[in-house]
């Protein structure tokens, strides 16, 4: 018999859709994504137009987002997240027909200060689940703390299309020459692709990247920044005060298709954040065949960064550290450089569209397994409660 599952999601975006799709070509039963904040601003990034294999819906209302649930009749819904008030009006459709539910969550014990009056809160909200598709081992860790048995928990949720950055990121080195002319990029150089808020601590790799560059002098690579947002005048006003203004190079916010020139064409990729969930970059960067220098702070460190193998990793509050991270890398010579990135290839391939399908699958049929189990009646009526927020602004 097929099932028909739902996922919700505020919008979908690149990496969404190549999960979306791989999912939706292994499963056998319909397959449809909700789209509930589909003009939401945070992220740039142009529409997807052609979703492929699965069904896609847009709301922007409660009644509207009830008349697709109505309409779809899943036997599973698939929520991305749990604090939405959307996601948890469709938790309350799922409560009132008996429909198990899975929550997608990268969330960790550290990548935002905890108060223990909400995590009790979110305990009661994650005992509603009957599974959970988690990034990786700190999110596992930080999902077991909340409640949810192991069994029931599944991976990975942060994939992105590896084949899409590792194709066009080798047809780049394969021509270019041409194509740093064109794009205007130095011979060597450090990428990093980030928002530009607080949190991504552009301004610390900044100062870092100023120490290396001292130490280098004239063989400094240079730095490339990709992004924007509301740091952009004072990151642009930093790097001329340290004197490195002409070495860092801003290009604005890359869409999806011009990622994969400035991967290839790069020697290695920075990610310094302070917090981050995960860093879906360090995917696409990895997948491109480059080492990688990660924030110990990000959620992928742990799974993705193999000291000393594929990059290194450091503490987002020592710049020197950071510097000397840059220096390590650019002393090495091109076969080190290659044979780094052929480790990150390998080390990603465990986090691939077709692995996200396949953890999935296993969410939804646990979920299945366990469909009509008993919902603590106090935990139902805070999500009930939690429906009739206003959805945020931000």
């Amino acid at each position: 018999m097929e099932t028909n599952v739902a996922i919700f999601v505020q919008r979908i975006g690149p990496y969404h859709d190549a999960r979306f799709r791989a999912f939706a070509s292994a499963w056998r039963g319909e397959v449809s994504v909700v789209e509930f904040r589909p003009q939401d601003s945070v992220y740039a990034w142009a529409e997807v137009q052609d979703a492929g294999g699965y069904r896609r819906l847009q709301t922007n209302s409660r009644t509207e987002l009830r008349r697709a649930l109505d309409e779809v009749r899943p036997q599973v819904v698939v929520c991305v997240g749990y604090a939405d008030p959307e996601i948890n009006q469709a938790m309350a459709w799922a409560f009132r027909r008996k429909v198990p539910l899975v929550t997608c969550s990268d969330s960790t014990r550290d990548d935002e200060p905890r108060h223990r009056a909400r995590e009790a809160l979110k305990r009661r909200m994650i005992e509603l689940f009957d599974a959970a598709l988690i990034s990786g081992s700190s999110a596992r860790e930080y999902m077991g703390s909340l409640g949810l048995d192991d069994g029931r928990v599944f991976g990975p949720w942060d994939v992105v299309d590896n084949a899409y950055f590792e194709e066009g990121a080798d047809r780049s080195r394969c021509d270019s020459r041409a194509r740093r002319v064109r794009l205007d990029l130095p011979s060597r150089y450090f990428f990093c692709v980030a928002r530009f808020v607080p949190k991504k601590n552009l301004a610390g790799l900044i100062d870092a990247y100023a120490r290396y560059a001292v130490q280098a002098g004239e063989h400094a690579w240079p730095l490339v920044l990709s992004g924007s947002g509301p740091l952009d005048g004072a990151l642009r006003a930093q790097a001329a005060a340290l004197g490195v203004g002409p070495k860092v190079v801003f290009t604005g916010f890359l869409q999806y298709a011009e990622l994969p020139d400035y991967y290839g064409l790069a020697s290695a990729f920075v990610l310094p954040s302070i917090s981050d969930q995960w860093g879906l970059v360090v995917n696409e960067a990895m997948a491109a065949g480059l080492p990688v220098i990660v924030s110990s702070r990000c959620g992928c460190a742990r799974d993705l960064v193999r000291d000393g193998e594929n990059g290194f990793k450091f503490e987002p509050g020592e710049p020197d550290v950071l510097a000397a991270c840059l220096e390590r890398i650019a002393r090495l010579d091109d076969g080190h450089l290659v044979a780094m990135g052929m480790r990150s290839r390998e080390i990603i391939s465990r986090f691939s569209p077709g692995v996200f399908a396949a953890g999935l699958e296993a969410a939804v049929a646990c979920a299945l397994a366990r469909r009509g189990a008993l919902k603590p009646w106090s935990a139902r009526a805070l999500v009930n409660l939690s429906a009739l927020r206003s959805p945020s602004k931000d």
